[in-house]
């Protein structure tokens, strides 16, 4: 185990605040060793690359930060199963590796193992989406669910079909009442049963005599063309790649034989 050492009032101020009873500020955070076991109850975030020392919990040295103690007593006693020198990250429980890409670390076996780095997205991928759609720093940005970084997120992100991303989780639940992205209006997936059932559905419904010719102009969000399509109060079906993610541009009130036509 290791404890990491700083002059933590070098790097930022502590604001008064309550921890374990006691009360923490720049003055008793000068002192130089600062543990903090519950890092949402301070309002401070440490400067990780910054750090230069470490305090080892076997022997109590503080010493320059490294993946194993250098006192004689340790004989070379590990600080964690994965050391960065870089992140001044150690950690026992995940497998970890350092992207000189992405100048981070994060959890996987390694680039060119189970995960590549897209230059273009300028992120790390799985390999199975060595396919994936690129859009220029696509993971540089937030999760349209809960808004958190997710170029620096833990949480495991998934890609979605149309380039954007989100966190796996937030997207399990998001396509319980959802199937369109929450950012371009793309559908998430193969919509061909849906779709197969609307037009069922659909077909055996009977609109009002006054509603049979009226037409609508649409715009459908997954080939993105424009054509017209016969009058409905819910569906509207593209007459080029036959998907329902459509929204109407504009309603004609004249009454027309054959609408179905696309652009």
């Amino acid at each position: 185990m290791v404890m990491l050492h700083l002059d933590v009032s070098r790097l930022f101020e502590i604001p008064r605040s309550r921890y374990m009873d006691a009360s923490i500020t720049s003055e008793t955070a000068s002192f130089g060793l600062l543990v903090v076991v519950s890092c949402s109850l301070v309002d401070s975030a440490m400067t990780k690359k910054l750090v230069t020392e470490m305090l080892c919990i076997r022997c109590l040295k503080v010493q320059p930060c490294g993946p194993i103690c250098t006192t004689l007593s340790c004989d070379g006693f590990p600080m964690a199963k994965h050391y960065c020198s870089i992140c001044k990250l150690f950690d026992d429980e995940r497998a970890v590796y350092h992207c000189p890409f992405c100048n981070l670390c994060r959890v996987g076996e390694g680039l060119g193992i189970d995960y590549f780095h897209c230059m273009t997205c300028n992120c790390c991928l799985g390999m199975k989406l060595v396919n994936h759609k690129c859009l220029e720093k696509s993971l540089e940005t937030n999760c349209p669910i809960c808004c958190e970084f997710l170029f620096t997120s833990s949480e495991a992100v998934r890609a979605l079909p149309c380039g954007h991303y989100m966190h796996s989780a937030c997207f399990q639940a998001y396509t319980c009442s959802h199937y369109t992205c929450p950012i371009c209006g793309k559908s998430l997936g193969d919509m061909a049963v849906y779709f197969g059932m609307l037009d069922a559905l659909l077909a055996a419904e009977e609109l009002p005599e006054e509603y049979k010719d009226r037409c609508q102009d649409i715009l459908c969000n997954d080939c993105e063309r424009k054509g017209t399509t016969r009058f409905h109060w819910l569906y509207h079906t593209c007459g080029t790649c036959g998907s329902y993610n459509t929204r109407v541009i504009r309603s004609e009130t004249t009454t027309v034989p054959d609408c179905s036509t696309s652009s």
